[in-house]
C-alpha cells in the first residue's frame, strides 16, 4: 500500500509540473525539471523496497519430506524466526540442505503472515535403496566393494555418501595397482529401487619394447604377466620388469609408458630397453699351483640369435702332466628358456673337466700342495624345469658321469700313498628332483625375499676302489657298487631398511642369511660327498677341506655399498661335513664321524665388471687364514 501511495504521489507532481512547463520559455529549463521529478521517483521506489526487505520471518516450516526426519533438514537452516527475511539466507539455506545429501531439489516458498512472512522449505527425497549391485569389479570381488561403502540397501539414496563411497572405491584399485572408475551410470532404477554400481577396470590392448635391436620383442614380452586382453596392474607391471632384468640380456629397462588405447577401458604399455653386451669371449693366462702355466678360452653367449637362448664353450690347458687324461679341460652347455608354451625350459652340458681338491686357494700355500689330488669326469647332464606357479619352480635332471682318479695318487716311491683311500674311478648315474621356491626382488644381487630349493637326488655307481689290507703295499681292487640316495635344503633370507630394489641399478645395504644342510645315505663314493670349505661355503679354508656324507652350513653377510660399482662385505660361515671319517681318510685333513663345527670370518669386497660380479674374501678360520677369489655373491 505506500508504495502504491507513493507511486500515485509521483505521477501527481508530474502532470502538475508538465502543465506548468508550458509556460516556460526556456527549453533547457524544462529539461532539468523532468530531471528533477525523476529523481523523485526514483528515491520513493527504492524507499518502498526497503521497507519491503525488512519484513520479519514470524515462521519457518518444512514439507515433502517422507523419510527423513525434519530435524535432520533444520540442522541445515540458519533462518530462524525473528530473523529478517534475506534472499541471501534462503539460498544459503537451500545450498545447506541439497549438501546434506537425501534430496535431489529444495524449492522455497514465501508467504505473508499477521507480523511479517512465513518461509517454507518444500523438498524433495531421493529414492529409498531396496538394493546395491556392483557391476564389473573383477578382479576385486563385488562383495568387497560392497564392504567399502557406506551406502547400504533400506537407506535413502544420499549422493554425499555415494560420493564417497565412489572415492574410496576408486582410491582402492589404486591401491591394489589398478586403474579404475565408477562410471556416470551409477544410479537407483526408480521401478525397482536398486542401486547399480558400475566399474570400469582398464584392460591392456598392447605390449609393445622399445630400443631393442637384437632381441626378439616376444622373448621380453613372454617373460611377463601383463599382456594384451588381461587387466592391467601396475605391480603385477613391476614385478614383471623384474623377470625381464633376470634374463641377463638388458642393461636398463626404462620406466614403461601408460597411454590411453583405441577405446575407453583399454591402456597401451610400451616398455623402452636398453640391451646390454650378451656375447663374451676372453682368452687368458694364468698359474696355478696345481696347473703351472695356465691357458683358457671361454665364449659365452647369453642371447644366442636373440631369442634368449644361452650357449657357452670353455677351454683350459694346463701345463702340469700330473694329471689324469692329460691336463686340458672343457665344457659346452646350451639353454632353451623357452620350449613350450608352458615356460618349460631346458638346460644340457656335456663336460671331460679336471677338478682339483685341497686348493689352498689364489695368494695361499699349503703343505697339500705337493699331493695334486685329481679328478676327471667326463659326462653329461640334462634338466628340464617348469613353473608351478609365480614363485615355485619344479627341476627334474638326470646326469651320467665317468670319473677317473689320477692312478699315479696310488703309489709314492713305491710305497702305498697316504690318498689311495680316496682314490675311486668308476661311473654314476643319477636322477634328481628340485622345487625352488623365489621371492627374491632380483636374484644376481637380492635386497629383499627369500629362496628355499629342496632336493632329492637317486643315484647307482660302479666304482672300484684300491686297499692295502695287511700294510704289505700290495694295492687290492675293491667293487664299490650300490645306489645312493642324496637330500638337501638351502634356504635364504635377505633383509633391507630400504625396501626391494625397483631396478637393479638400485644400492642397497644388506643383511644376508643362509642355511644349508644335507643328509647321505648308500654306497656314495668319495667324489660324490658333501663338501665343505672354500669360496663358495666356509671361507678361511682350503675348498673341500671337510667332506663326509652329512653336512651343516650357516652364513650370515652384511653387504653395504661403497661407490657405484664397488661394495663391501663382512661375513661370518660356520658349519662341517661329517660322517665318513673311518672311509675316506687323508692324513693331514682330520675329519670326524660326529659335527664338529668351524667358523669363518672376514671381510670382503665386490666390483661389478662388463662379465659380471668379481668378488674377493679375505677369511680367518681355526686353520689360519684363506684368500678366496671368485665371481658373484656366495648366495
Amino acid at each position: 500500500m505506500n508504495l502504491l501511495y507513493n507511486l500515485i504521489t509521483a505521477a501527481r507532481l508530474l502532470a502538475e509540473y508538465v502543465e506548468e512547463s508550458s509556460e516556460m520559455i526556456n527549453r533547457a529549463s524544462r529539461i532539468r525539471g523532468l530531471v528533477f521529478v525523476a529523481l523523485l521517483v526514483m528515491l520513493a521506489v527504492p524507499a518502498t523496497l526497503v521497507a519491503q526487505s525488512v519484513a520479519k520471518v514470524v515462521e519457518v516450516a518444512i514439507s515433502g519430506n517422507q523419510n527423513i526426519n525434519t530435524d535432520t533438514i533444520n540442522s541445515g537452516i540458519s533462518l530462524k524466526v525473528g530473523d529478517e527475511y534475506s534472499e541471501q539466507a534462503i539460498e544459503k539455506d537451500k545450498a545447506a540442505i541439497m549438501a546434506l545429501g537425501y534430496f535431489s531439489a529444495v524449492t522455497v516458498h514465501k508467504d505473508d503472515a499477521p507480523g511479517g512472512v512465513k518461509v517454507t522449505y518444500e523438498v524433495t527425497e531421493n529414492p529409498r535403496i531396496q538394493d546395491v549391485k556392483v557391476v564389473g569389479s573383477e578382479p576385486i570381488d563385488a562383495q568387497k566393494v560392497l564392504d567399502l561403502m557406506k551406502t547400504k540397501p533400506n537407506q535413502v539414496l544420499n549422493t554425499a555418501t555415494l560420493n564417497q563411497d565412489i572415492e574410496a572405491i576408486q582410491s582402492f584399485y589404486g591401491e591394489q595397482g589398478y586403474i579404475a572408475y565408477v562410471t556416470e551410470d551409477i544410479g537407483v532404477d526408480a521401478q525397482t529401487g536398486v542401486l547399480t554400481v558400475p566399474i570400469l577396470v582398464h584392460k591392456v590392448e598392447s605390449v609393445d619394447v622399445s630400443g631393442n635391436k637384437k632381441t626378439k620383442s616376444m622373448v621380453i614380452t613372454r617373460e611377463m604377466k601383463t599382456q594384451a586382453g588381461v587387466i592391467f596392474n601396475y605391480k603385477t607391471l613391476r614385478q614383471d620388469i623384474m623377470k625381464v632384468y633376470g634374463l641377463d640380456i638388458l642393461e636398463e629397462v626404462k620406466t614403461p609408458q601408460i597411454t590411453p588405447g583405441t577405446e575407453v577401458g583399454l591402456v597401451k604399455v610400451t616398455i623402452p630397453v636398453t640391451e646390454k653386451k650378451t656375447g663374451n669371449v676372453s682368452v687368458g693366462i694364468g698359474y696355478s699351483s696345481r696347473q703351472k702355466l695356465v691357458g683358457q678360452a671361454r665364449l659365452s653367449e647369453n642371447n644366442f640369435r636373440g631369442l634368449g637362448q644361452g650357449l657357452n664353450l670353455t677351454w683350459e690347458q694346463g701345463t702340469t702332466d700330473e694329471a689324469v687324461g692329460g691336463n686340458s679341460s672343457y665344457e659346452l652347455g646350451f639353454y632353451e628358456p623357452w620350449i613350450d608354451k608352458h615356460h618349460t625350459s631346458l638346460n644340457i652340458n656335456g663336460f671331460n673337466k679336471l677338478l682339483y681338491r685341497f686348493s689352498s686357494g689364489f695368494f695361499n700355500s699349503g703343505s697339500v700342495d705337493d699331493k695334486v689330488y685329481n679328478e676327471r669326469h667326463k659326462g653329461a647332464d640334462l634338466t628340464l624345469s617348469r613353473p608351478l606357479n609365480d614363485f615355485t619352480r619344479v627341476y627334474v635332471g638326470g646326469r651320467f658321469e665317468n670319473v677317473d682318479t689320477d692312478p699315479s695318487l696310488l703309489t709314492n716311491d713305491g710305497s702305498v700313498s697316504d690318498l689311495v683311500n680316496i682314490v675311486q674311478t668308476g661311473d654314476v648315474i643319477g636322477g634328481s628332483l628340485r622345487v625352488v621356491h623365489n621371492t627374491r626382488d632380483f636374484d644376481l644381487d637380492p635386497a629383499v625375499g627369500g629362496y628355499e630349493a629342496l632336493s632329492l637326488e637317486l643315484g647307482t655307481v660302479n666304482a672300484t676302489r684300491y686297499q692295502d689290507e695287511d700294510n704289505n703295499n700290495v694295492l687290492e681292487p675293491l667293487p664299490f657298487d650300490g645306489g645312493f640316495q642324496k637330500a638337501s635344503v638351502d634356504a635364504r633370507r635377505y633383509f633391507s631398511k630400504q625396501g626391494a630394489k625397483a631396478t637393479p641399478q638400485d644400492k642397497r645395504t644388506t643383511i644376508a642369511v643362509r642355511l644349508r644342510a644335507g643328509y647321505g645315505n648308500g654306497t656314495i663314493p668319495y667324489f660324490e660327498q658333501f663338501f665343505v670349505g672354500g669360496s663358495e661355503s666356509l671361507r678361511g679354508y682350503r675348498e673341500d677341506r671337510f667332506w663326509g656324507d652329512k653336512m651343516l652350513l650357516a652364513s650370515v653377510e652384511y653387504r653395504k655399498p661403497i661407490a657405484q660399482s664397488v661394495g663391501g662385505v663382512l661375513f661370518f660361515d660356520y658349519g662341517d661335513a661329517w660322517g665318513t671319517a673311518n672311509e675316506f681318510k687323508v692324513p693331514e685333513f682330520d675329519q670326524t664321524n660326529t659335527f664338529s663345527g668351524h667358523y669363518g670370518t672376514g671381510v670382503g669386497l665386490r666390483v661389478a665388471t662388463p662379465i659380471g660380479n668379481l668378488r674377493l674374501d679375505y677369511g680367518i678360520g681355526d686353520e689360519g687364514p684363506r684368500t678366496h677369489f671368485s665371481m658373484g655373491h656366495a648366495f
